[in-house]
This record gives structure tokens, sequence and C-alpha cells, in this order.
């Protein structure tokens, strides 16, 4: 699920989401100007909406955030620490309960603990939670596709939805794909559903569709984070059903690291792909 390398910040201007658009860069050459037009993708509107309500433009000023986090599944909890991440997703840095240190320097995952080198959960851990966090601000990452916007069942209405997929070599598990759901209200990601195919593939994770609600949203510097999501069971007729899980989301600040805090920790080794 790691969906990594963002664009730079977008400039999104809603009433043009629908025209093709294009970049014009201009060369000036011994007083001749000449104009070439680069055809880009356009923003859809779904997505446009969703970065705009929850300020992607401020958080992508920032250089990291940082919060502490813990996901809990049937009453167990599979993972507790300190996260920092840069916000363009390029590298992560996790702090376990145990003092332990997972790193993504952009490039390789480094882990400390042998218990971490040999978990196949342990590259699943460092993209996976981050990408959840930052899901809003990651809808047009390179290698990003859409389908067309429709309206699905979430809780006791319906809302609109648009599913996420990806290009091949996208990531860990470039097979996953999200229904995105939007509140109609606000514009705010309400929530995802989603496969797992990491270590199972694709076909025995679509027999276990599972739903991300966010909840419980807080501001800080301007910009909306959910403080908790609870994970639930899910079908495309009924939307999400029984709870299975829950995040929670606490201590949200926005720091600045220099780039050897996501280095290689001593004494840390590399963490293997899966099937490596």
């Amino acid at each position: 699920m790691k969906k990594i390398l963002l664009l730079g910040m977008l400039t999104i201007a809603m009433a043009s989401c629908k025209n093709d658009q294009k970049e014009i860069n201009i060369v000036e050459e011994e007083s001749t100007t000449i104009v070439d037009s680069v055809e880009v993708e356009p923003i859809s509107e779904f997505t446009a909406a969703i970065e705009m309500a929850h300020k992607k433009n401020l958080f992508l000023e920032k250089d990291g955030v940082q919060y502490d986090f813990s996901v809990a599944f049937g009453g167990n909890t599979i993972f507790e620490g300190v996260v920092t991440q840069k916000t363009d997703g390029s590298k992560i840095h996790m702090t376990k309960k145990d003092g332990s240190v997972i790193v993504f320097d952009g490039e390789q995952v480094y882990a400390s603990s042998q218990d971490d080198l040999t978990n196949p959960m342990t590259r699943f851990h460092i993209f996976t939670w981050p990408y959840f966090f930052s899901m809003p601000y990651k809808l047009n990452d390179p290698g990003t596709i859409w389908e067309k916007e429709k309206d699905m069942k979430w809780g006791d209405t319906t809302i609109p939805t648009a599913r996420l997929t990806f290009e091949n070599g996208v990531g860990d598990t470039s097979d996953d794909w999200y229904e995105v759901y939007k509140n109609e209200e606000n514009d705010v990601l309400q929530g995802v559903a989603y496969i797992v195919s990491y270590g199972k593939g694709v076909e025995e994770a679509e027999k276990e569709p599972h739903a991300a609600k966010y909840n419980e949203f807080v501001t800080i510097e301007g910009v909306p984070f959910a403080t908790n999501w609870s994970f639930h069971n899910w079908t495309a007729q009924n939307g999400y059903t029984d709870q299975i899980g829950l995040a929670t989301i606490k201590n949200i600040n926005f720091v600045s690291k220099d780039d050897s805090f996501y280095a290689q920790p001593d004494g840390a080794s590399v963490v293997s792909m899966p099937g490596e």
C-alpha cells in the first residue's frame, strides 16, 4: 500500500477541472517568444474538492508532521508509537512504544529490532498508516487512476464516491483499490473502502473488503485531521457494517527534521520486500 511519492503542490481551479488543462512554458530566444504547450492530466472535481477541504496547500507548506498513533484489531494492539513523516510522503520515521525504530529514507525501509526485520508486517506498518493519515493529500499522486464518480451507501445515507486504483508498479501492492467517500456537505474525506492484497493476493483480499471511517476531526494550524479511524467490514451494497478495529491519533504537530532523522539508524538493517 505504499504510494509514497507526491506531485508538488497543486494549484486547484474548480471551474476548469472538467476541461483539459495545458501547462504553458515560455522561452525567450533572441527577442522571439516560443510557446511550448504540454498536455497535462486535469484534476477531477471530486479529488480537487477533497484537497481544498483538507487545506492541501497549507499542509504541503510544512516540512513534516508528527503524531502519536495506535491501532488495534480484535482487541489486540498491532502497532503503537510515534510517527513522523514528511508532508510530501517521501520519508517516514516510526519510534515504537518499546523504543525500536523503523525508517523509510525514500528508497529503503530499515528496522533496528530483529523482530521487525523478520516480521512480514513491518513494511505494511510503515507504509499503510502514514498513507491513511495523509490520504487527502495523495489523491493525485503519480500513478493514480480514478473511475467515474457515483453515489454509494455510507451508514444511513448515500454520498459521492469514486474508485481509486493504481498503475502497475506503484507501491508494494499496486493491485489494491480504494472506494473513496466524500462528505457531501463540506467535501471532507468521510472514509474509504479498500482491500489489502499484501501477503495474500487480490482474489483473497476481495473476499474481505474493509472500510476505514474518519471521525472526530480537529484543526491544527488551519488543517483538519481525523483523530480516530474506525475500521469495519464493508460491502458495495451496504457500505460499512460491523466494527472490527480502531486507530487513534493524538498530539498532532507540524515539525521540521533534518534528513539525518530519516536516515538508516545505527545498528539497523534493511527490511526486505515481500517474497524476497
